[in-house]
Formats: C-alpha cells, sequence, structure tokens
C-alpha cells in the first residue's frame, strides 16, 4: 500500500508538469512615446521546457523594421510558469528601454495572462508596476 501511494503520487507531480502548457508564438508589444515597438517570440524556454520565455524577434522603428537594434535575439521575458487557465506566473521581464544608470539591466518580477490573441504581461519591483497588452501577429 505504502509503495502504491508513493507511486500515485509521483506520478501526479510527474503528469502535472507535463500538462503544463507554454505560450507560444510572435507577439507585438505597445507603441513607446516614439511609435517605436517589438515582435516578442514565444516558446518553451531552452532550460527547462515547461516555462516560457520569449526573445525579442523584430524591432521597429515608426513603423519600420529596425534591424540594426542592439538588442535583437536577446531574452524579454524568461521563467514564466504555467498556472492554469492562461495564467503564468513567477517570471522575469527586461525593459530595454529603462536600463539602470550604470547600464545594467531593470529586470522585474513579472506575470502573464493570456486570453485569445491578447497577452496582458506586467513587471514589478516592490510596489511599482507597469503594464502592456501585447497582440499576437502570427
Amino acid at each position: 500500500m505504502k509503495t502504491f501511494i508513493i507511486s500515485f503520487i509521483t506520478l501526479l507531480l510527474f503528469s502535472s508538469s507535463l500538462l503544463a502548457e507554454v505560450v507560444t508564438g510572435t507577439f507585438q508589444t505597445e507603441k513607446n512615446e516614439e511609435g517605436n515597438y517589438l515582435h516578442v517570440k514565444f516558446n518553451a524556454c531552452s532550460t527547462d521546457k515547461s516555462k516560457t520565455c520569449g526573445t525579442i524577434k523584430t524591432a521597429f522603428r515608426k513603423g519600420s523594421k529596425n534591424s540594426s537594434y542592439e538588442n535583437l535575439g536577446k531574452l524579454i521575458v524568461w521563467d514564466m510558469i504555467d498556472k492554469g487557465n492562461g495564467q503564468y506566473a513567477n517570471g522575469k521581464i527586461w525593459d530595454p528601454s529603462s536600463n539602470n544608470d550604470d547600464g545594467s539591466k531593470k529586470i522585474y518580477n513579472s506575470k502573464m495572462t493570456l486570453s485569445g490573441n491578447t497577452l496582458s504581461v506586467s513587471g514589478c519591483i516592490l510596489i511599482f508596476c507597469k503594464a502592456q497588452n501585447w497582440t499576437r501577429v502570427n
């Protein structure tokens, strides 16, 4: 009986990680004051396939592709954990437009909600939070 219970608990823990959903596809960020925005491609993280990560795929400056953008290919969202019902949490997000004065990156604790083609993304440091709605582009 003890072996059965241990096996059952192990199966439950293992199966919950198999059911984890990752966000996939490319989403467009909101435009900033200058009209610039990014396309962020989401997939399973390379370090943990049960978590979601997002990489800057394309940058646009006032509507035109900006192939010289220095942050192309960099992670902007990482380690998002599926909490069910389109909710993701415990991840990190980097805002490339707001680095610290010493050049280090501002990284925020983050969560996301996926509803249809809209990905609501928020990031917080202590009680200061920023949020955006990103739209699926493919």
